[in-house]
């Protein structure tokens, strides 16, 4: 017995020495380093990161080792300052018998208050890297907790309390603050669901969390914050993951608040996406984002990204708009009043393919269309958020027009996206030169050349600037363009300084270059200094066409209502041969404002050879006349010089709101005279011209020569006339005129031959009795009347040196049409039968001429029938009768 007590005794000894040991490493502080360092060791094993903690750790025996630890920290990756992550108190259980065969399995999982920081400094480099340099070269993953997570969300709860997430990156700006007070993460083991709820706070936005997780069926999360709901769907795939996203957003404020960027939008929108991963390779089709601002713009983006991180397959749509579809700004014939309301952009681009594109730039004075094989028309990239809470996009390409010739390249960058404010870019321009004559010469390239250079932009979308302009023409010999200057605010076009510098060798081939009639103007060269400030403006001009020089000078002071533009047009030398191919030049040029064609058949002919379409800008020189502006411009011109003589001409120009007035301008050169005056009706939409003057003393066979016409013809001119027409073109002003003139000359003749061609070569007696070259012409007069252009006449009349012939009738200008009836008599004898009577009717260009028999002898009504003693001449005798 003796033995058997003391064998108890010994062994009751070594159990309370090893419950004494237990103890002691379970709780006593003796031992506290090794079960820090036990612990450290078990979760970082298994995490494949190295863990500490800071505080103490228990252990307590039952069923299953029971873990309790303070200030658990995960360290940052080498040279962090920030630890990756740190845990106020973690508590779970684990089996002694797992641990014994190198397994962790915990049941009872708690964490309360976990602090995760995923932080990425200036230079790139986050503290979450836990790859070492030589794993990271080889191609080696750190240890993944993976498959611990996995199945402790497959079999276990878990209880989650105060987590706290601090992603930022100091690269790009951006800050996100999660904050969840409570996360419970359960599996029901009878229907082998994984579930997740959660409510907290992002970047100080509340929502609520809901995931279920089925072992077998699709998973589906819904997250809600108070503005802003998502949805991802798992979509069933016999390979792979496929997700189905869709974002509502009820208003764009909230995202906005979200993200920490200033709220400077309201609107609502939507985004839906698939994501699909197969094989390794990732994404996104079926993407579709919608966003409606309250100012009526909208951004609509539409397509697929394809393989994420290849370039080369992306497909999209996209297109913003500055106004809604049916609240459009009406059609602009100003560019004063033009705006931009939408920019379509589609790129198409599949691997192993040439990527297609395409812009539609729209404004309500034109469309710009142009599309082909190139890069994408826009892109960026360095997106960010400021400090200030703007979203900046480091850098961005625009190319406007063509893919592969762009006519702008716009490379910069854009402090404020969302406000369109802080750009900067450095832009490249090359674009046909003709394009700067009129926009709707915009086209292939021809002998015009192309007109190439560069500029800055800066600014915002309220002011942007425009500096270090310097552009000119290349590849061309009819001319050479220089432009050089700032724009200090180019959506308003105001404050700016520019030098303008056209020389132009030949006039003639400048005008052929156009498609017009040529014109021998000569050498001529124009230089333009055009500055403004504030509202002040000044321009300065000189026009040469060879010894002739025209100075002008304008300013205008854009401050009050009704502004008024002063200027001068002077020259201490001009000749007349200059001023006559000045206005011949003048009017080919004016025939590019196009005004005469159908507008439909120009839109249809510019749609065929130009990118541009639904041009409804009118030419600058009716756009003045739109704008509003008043007029006051004198005109001196000091020494006219022509093989004459010299002489002088002095005028003025007003323009205001109601009428435009030109005159009187009156003129005297080699015995000549005009004096004339122009004024136009500007308070209606009619716009009617009325030209009133009178001219004498001008040489008939001066005028046949100048116009080249070789068959002879003499006289003195002499007209007054008032008419007043529309001014759409001059064309149309001949066709709605309306008025009455009085042409008449004196001491005349002409070539037998010319009247052989005018088919009244039937009546050679009524000229000269013998047939002879020249005919004499005593006298013409000729008082029309006028109405919407058509010409009738009841009195003209013509005489020779022995009859007189009087004309009545009509002629159609517009239709070409004329009706004439040719009575001649003898000269005192206007009662006596007309011998031959002509009629002259049809189209103007070949009419049926006609001789019949005489009328009857003709009577007054008041029986009078004696001529004057001193008749008058180019007077109907019959009107002569007492």
């Amino acid at each position: 017995m003796r033995y058997v007590a003391k064998g108890l005794l010994i062994c009751c000894a070594v159990a309370f020495v090893a419950v004494l040991a237990a103890w002691l490493f379970l709780s006593s502080a003796l031992f506290s380093s090794v079960r820090t360092t036990f612990v450290e060791n078990l979760i970082s094993k298994k995490l494949g990161q190295e863990v500490r903690i800071e505080d103490e750790v228990r252990l307590g025996i039952g069923r299953q080792l029971q873990v309790s630890a303070a200030g658990l920290v995960l360290p940052g990756s080498q040279n962090a300052d920030l630890n990756l992550a740190a845990i106020d108190e973690i508590q779970f259980e684990v089996s002694a018998r797992d641990l014994w065969n190198n397994k962790l399995s915990l049941s009872g999982l708690s964490l309360s208050g976990v602090h995760l920081n995923l932080i990425t400094d200036k230079d790139g480099f986050g503290n979450w890297q836990s790859i070492s340099p030589t794993e990271a070269e080889a191609g080696k993953p750190a240890n993944s907790p993976t498959p611990l997570l996995a199945g402790i969300l497959t079999d276990r709860k878990i209880d989650l309390i105060d987590i706290a997430i601090l992603y930022q990156n100091d690269l790009n700006g951006i800050e996100l603050d999660l904050q969840l007070p409570e996360v419970l993460l359960k599996r029901d083991t009878e229907t082998d669901v994984a579930t997740a709820v959660a409510a907290g706070s992002l970047n100080g936005e509340r929502f609520d969390l809901n995931a279920t997780f089925p072992a077998e069926d699709p998973f589906q999360v819904a997250v809600n914050f108070e503005q802003i709901s998502i949805v991802a769907e798992e979509v069933p795939q016999e390979n792979g993951l496929q997700v189905a996203t869709t974002v509502e957003i009820a208003e764009l404020g909230q995202l906005l608040d979200i993200l920490k960027l200033n709220r400077v939008l309201e609107g609502t929108g939507n985004i839906g996406a698939t994501f699909k991963s197969v094989d390794g390779v990732a994404r996104i089709d079926d993407l579709s984002v919608l966003a409606e601002l309250e100012g009526g713009q909208s951004l609509s983006l539409t397509g697929q990204i394809g393989e994420l991180g290849n370039p080369e397959d992306v497909s999209l749509t996209t297109r913003i708009r500055l106004y809604p579809e049916d609240a459009e700004p009406a059609p602009a014939a100003s560019r004063y009043d033009l705006k931009l309301i939408a920019v379509d952009m589609v790129i198409d681009s599949v691997p192993g393919q040439v990527p297609q594109r395409q812009m539609v730039i729209k404004t309500n004075g034109f469309t710009l269309d142009t599309s082909g094989e190139g890069p994408p028309p826009i892109k960026f990239s360095e997106l960010s958020r400021t400090p200030e809470g703007a979203l900046k996009v480091g850098s961005i390409n625009l190319r406007i027009g063509n893919p592969a010739d762009p006519l702008i390249i716009l490379d910069g960058s854009v402090d404020d996206a969302l406000q369109l404010q802080g750009i900067s870019a450095e832009g490249l321009m090359d674009i046909p030169a003709s394009s700067l004559i009129s926009p709707e010469l915009l086209g292939p390239d021809d002998q015009l050349g192309r007109f190439s250079g560069d500029f800055r932009l800066n600014g915002d979308i309220n002011q942007l600037s425009l500096t270090n302009l310097d552009g000119k023409t290349s590849d061309t010999d009819v001319w050479n363009l220089e432009v050089h200057g700032t724009v200090k605010n180019v959506l308003k076009f105001e404050d700016l300084d520019l030098a303008i510098d056209v020389a132009v060798p030949s006039g003639a081939d400048l005008l052929e270059a156009l498609s017009l009639e040529r014109v021998e103007t000569g050498q001529a060269r124009l230089e333009i200094d055009l500055a403004s400030e504030g509202t002040d403006w000044n321009a300065s001009a000189n026009v040469e066409v060879a010894e002739s020089v025209l100075e002008i000078v304008a300013d205008l002071d854009d401050a009050t209502s009704d502004p008024v533009l002063k200027g001068s047009i002077e020259s201490d030398l001009i000749k007349i041969d200059h001023i006559r191919t000045i206005v011949q030049a003048a009017a080919q040029l004016r025939k590019l404002g196009g005004a005469e064609p159908n507008e439909e058949d120009v839109n249809q002919e510019a749609g065929d050879t130009s990118p541009l379409r639904d041009v409804t800008l009118k030419p600058i020189g009716r756009s003045v006349l739109l704008s509003g502006m008043d007029m006051d411009v004198d005109i001196d011109l000091r020494h006219i010089e022509g093989a004459k003589g010299i002489s002088s001409l002095q005028s003025e120009l007003t323009l205001n709101k109601n009428e435009l007035k030109a005159g009187p301008l009156k003129f005297e050169y080699g015995g000549a005279h005009f004096d004339v005056s122009g004024q136009m009706d500007l308070s209606n939409d009619a716009r009617l011209l009325t030209l009133t003057g009178k001219a004498g003393g001008w040489q008939l066979d001066d005028i046949l020569h100048g116009l080249k016409f070789k068959k002879g013809a003499s006289g003195t001119i002499y007209a007054d006339f008032s008419v007043t027409g529309g001014t759409d073109s001059p064309k149309y002003f001949a066709n709605s005129m309306s008025g009455n003139a009085t042409v008449s000359l004196r001491d005349g003749s002409i070539e037998t031959q010319l009247l052989d061609l005018a088919g009244l070569g039937v009546l050679p007696w009524v000229f000269t009795k013998e047939k002879q070259k020249v005919a004499p012409i005593v006298c013409l007069r000729a008082p029309i009347s006028i109405s919407n252009g058509n010409i009738s006449t009841k009195q003209t009349t013509l005489e020779t040196d022995h009859v007189q012939v009087v004309v009545f009738g009509g002629v159609d200008v517009a239709g070409k049409v004329l009706d004439l009836n040719l009575q001649p008599r003898k000269i005192g004898e206007p009662l006596s039968k007309s011998p031959w009577p002509v009629t002259l009717k049809g189209p103007i260009a070949k009419p049926k001429i006609k001789v019949k028999d005489g009328p009857k002898r003709l009577k007054r009504s008041d029986g009078a029938d004696k001529m004057p003693a001193k008749r008058k001449l180019c007077v109907p005798d019959i009107l002569q009768l007492q």
